[in-house]
Parts: C-alpha cells; sequence; structure tokens
C-alpha cells in the first residue's frame, strides 16, 4: 500500500520496518499479525517502492547499521507520507481512535505513546545540561520513538528530516571509512570505538570506527524538537498495553 502525500491530510497507513537479512522470530510475527489490516512491513525487498524520485535516500544510508538505517527509514516515511509508525513489538494500540483524533485535532502534528524516563536517559549522552533538565523536566509530555502518528510536510517533521540529515552529512566522510558490518553496531563514546551486542550478532568482541552512537539519529534529535512544539504534540490518545 503506497500513499502519494502532497498536504498535511492523515495517512492511516501504519509502518513496521525490518531491513536486515535476519529471518523474524515468532514473537515479531506475532507482533504483526496482530496489527491492523492499514499496516504495512517495509523490508530491503520493497523499501525503494517507498523512496520518492525527488528525495532519494542520503548518500549515507548504505553505510549504515540497520537500526540506523531504521532510523532513518522512520523519519522519511513520517516527513514524506505521514501516517503511524511502529516497533516490531506485540501492542494493544487503539490505532482508529488515535487517527480519528488527528483527523479533528488540525493543530497536532505528532501523535505518540507517552515515553519514560528510562527511555530518554538512553539519549542524552549529546545534550547540554540545559537541554537535558528541559527535556526531563517535560518528560511526561514528550512522544515516545516507538509508537507514533505524524501529519507529513508538517513543522516537526521538516525540522526532524533536515537535521537528520545535516546530521548524516557531517558524518558522511567518515562512514564511507567506516560502514557499519553488523546490525546493531553502534559507537560507544565512553569507549571511543563502536561496538555490537554478541548475543544478537553471534560474536564475543568486536571493535570498530563506524561512528554513529546507538541514538545519534533518532532520540537525540526528535525529543528537542517535541520541547520546542510542545503544543504541537499529544501522548494522551495513544494508550499502549504491552
Amino acid at each position: 500500500m503506497i500513499v502519494n502525500m502532497t498536504s498535511n491530510a492523515i495517512n492511516k497507513c501504519i509502518y513496521m520496518l525490518w531491513l536486515g537479512d535476519e529471518e523474524l522470530n515468532d514473537n515479531r510475527l506475532h507482533a504483526i499479525n496482530n496489527m491492523p489490516n492499514n499496516t504495512v512491513l517495509i523490508t530491503k525487498d520493497n523499501l525503494y517502492q517507498y523512496i520518492k524520485i525527488n528525495h532519494p535516500l542520503h548518500p549515507a544510508y548504505q553505510s549504515l547499521s540497520t537500526v540506523h538505517k531504521s532510523d532513518y527509514m522512520r523519519c522519511y516515511l513520517m516527513h514524506h507520507y505521514g501516517g503511524g509508525y511502529s516497533d516490531i513489538k506485540y501492542t494493544n494500540i487503539n490505532w482508529e481512535n488515535a487517527f480519528n483524533m488527528m483527523d479533528t485535532n488540525h493543530k497536532i502534528e505528532l501523535m505518540g505513546v507517552k515515553t519514560t524516563h528510562g527511555h530518554t536517559y538512553a539519549g542524552i549522552e549529546l545534550w547540554s545540561d540545559t537541554l537535558k533538565n528541559t527535556i526531563l523536566n517535560n518528560i511526561d509530555s514528550l512522544v515516545s520513538m516507538g509508537y507514533m502518528i505524524c501529519k507529513p510536510y508538517s513543522t516537526i517533521t521538516n525540522k526532524w528530516y533536515n537535521e537528520l540529515h545535516v546530521q548524516l552529512d557531517s558524518y558522511l566522510e567518515r562512514l564511507y571509512l567506516h560502514p557499519a558490518k553488523y546490525t546493531r553496531e553502534c559507537f560507544d563514546p565512553q569507549l571511543g570505538y563502536a561496538m555490537t551486542t554478541p548475543k544478537w550478532e553471534g560474536i564475543s568482541e568486536y571493535h570498530s570506527m563506524y561512528p554513529i552512537s546507538w541514538n545519534l539519529l533518532l532520540s537525540q534529535i526528535l525529543y528537542p524538537i517535541q520541547v520546542e512544539y510542545m503544543d504541537k504534540i499529544n501522548n494522551t490518545t495513544m494508550i499502549h498495553i504491552f
């Protein structure tokens, strides 16, 4: 299901991303099968059906880890198509109710599940103390990264998309030199090199100079934007039960 969006109308598709070579396990298949019929699973095999001719993937995309490719595509889809995004995890969100609310509230540009203190702390390594405190003081009003609905080409998605591309521009040369080799590869600022998760990758130890930290392309961009546009977000309509 491909929807061409040219305005801030609501696209009622829900997108899920699985961009690696790994097979989906039973838990993830169960999560997908539990989703509404208007859900689209995007994989590396059908990805280019959703890339707009005038808006190609950033040149850094092919050098990113699979996790970071998903972070990039989450932004790409929410900006150019809008609609819903869901992690591939079992949940009982009432998506229909959320879409209906977005249809009737023209002010809201981003709706999602309420975030948690733990998830926010996971993304603070590059924030200043002032920004960190501002975000943590407003945590109860912020939308998490895992489940959201966006209006396309909105103030929020435009800034998200542009800042993501600026970030990737600054890392492009290093990514060409040190592309990711593993699904969950990420730079660890404390260690000064990149690592991956052994239980996922089946390796005992791995060091590289892949330069992108775990949260750099998603929460470190989108949380500050939410704080800037608090009047355009809503995290009270979408309630999840895992």
